[in-house]
């Protein structure tokens, strides 16, 4: 048994309809939250949507194969599919700057480019796209968005990115077959009026199961790599399942594993 998975409790958790938020504080590492989700959806024979903004596909098959599932496969069958968000923004960037390169030859008018007008629509519409294909041969679908974090540096807006977070959470709400994943990086205090911090006040009451996974500031340790924090925000499933509103642990990252400990021990 997948003990981060058991900690989260999306194992004994219906999460269809659902949206789990992993947020990755500077200096820390989240992938074993995401790989875990990753585990359990294919455990449950999920389709798999990766939007990868920060890690490459390689990595996650890299990870997978740790720990018995080979991802580079299961895209060959149809069981996964990816979308790498800064393909399609430097293919919508290039045609931009030579549609520019050719009006400014014929005409003297300055031209003004928005990169977050002209690709969300594209990006967001590609992975609704993706989505729509991988619900034909698969009931159950989960997007997994890493890092979201991504868009505010390519100067989209909170207001940008909120709207489209809505879309898709409405997406699989709709649906009630399919689950979204979104992962994001926030900083420390000196930082927390970054967008990314805003952003995951906003998305912490979106979610449905909020994780968050920090590092200690005395620093590195030995012994324990960080400590996780789990908030189920849907009283019904705490109340089902006897759980505290909010739960913490200490977790130490080895090669093939992850040991989970309880404060104090």
């Amino acid at each position: 048994m997948d003990p981060v998975c058991n900690i989260l409790g999306i194992d004994k958790v219906n999460v269809d309809g659902k949206l789990i938020l992993i947020e990755e504080r500077h200096n820390s590492n989240a992938n074993f939250v995401l790989n875990s989700v990753i585990l359990d959806a294919l455990n449950r024979n999920y389709g798999i949507c990766f939007a990868l903004f920060h890690n490459t596909f390689h990595h996650y098959h890299n990870v997978g194969m740790k720990f018995g599932y080979n991802l580079t496969v299961l895209r060959a069958e149809g069981k996964v599919r990816v979308i790498e968000p800064m393909k399609i923004i430097e293919s919508k960037m290039r045609s931009r700057n030579d549609e520019r390169t050719y009006d400014m030859q014929g005409t003297d008018v300055n031209v003004t480019y928005n990169v977050s007008n002209d690709i969300n629509d594209s990006l967001f519409g590609t992975i609704t796209d993706e989505y729509h294909k991988m619900k034909k041969s698969h009931k159950h679908v989960i997007i997994i968005i890493d890092d979201l974090g991504h868009l505010y540096n390519l100067g989209f807006t909170l207001k940008d990115s909120m709207s489209y977070v809505r879309f898709l959470r409405s997406l699989i709400e709709h649906d009630i077959a399919s689950q979204l994943c979104i992962a994001i990086h926030t900083y420390k205090c000196e930082l927390q009026n970054s967008i990314a911090n805003r952003s995951v006040h906003i998305l912490k009451h979106m979610a449905h199961l909020f994780v968050k996974i920090d590092s200690f500031k005395t620093g590195q340790s030995n012994d324990v790599s960080g400590k996780i924090t789990i908030n189920w925000r849907v009283d019904r499933i705490r109340n089902e399942h006897k759980w505290s509103e909010i739960s913490k642990y200490m977790y130490k990252l080895l090669d093939r594993q992850v040991k989970i400990y309880s404060p104090g021990h």
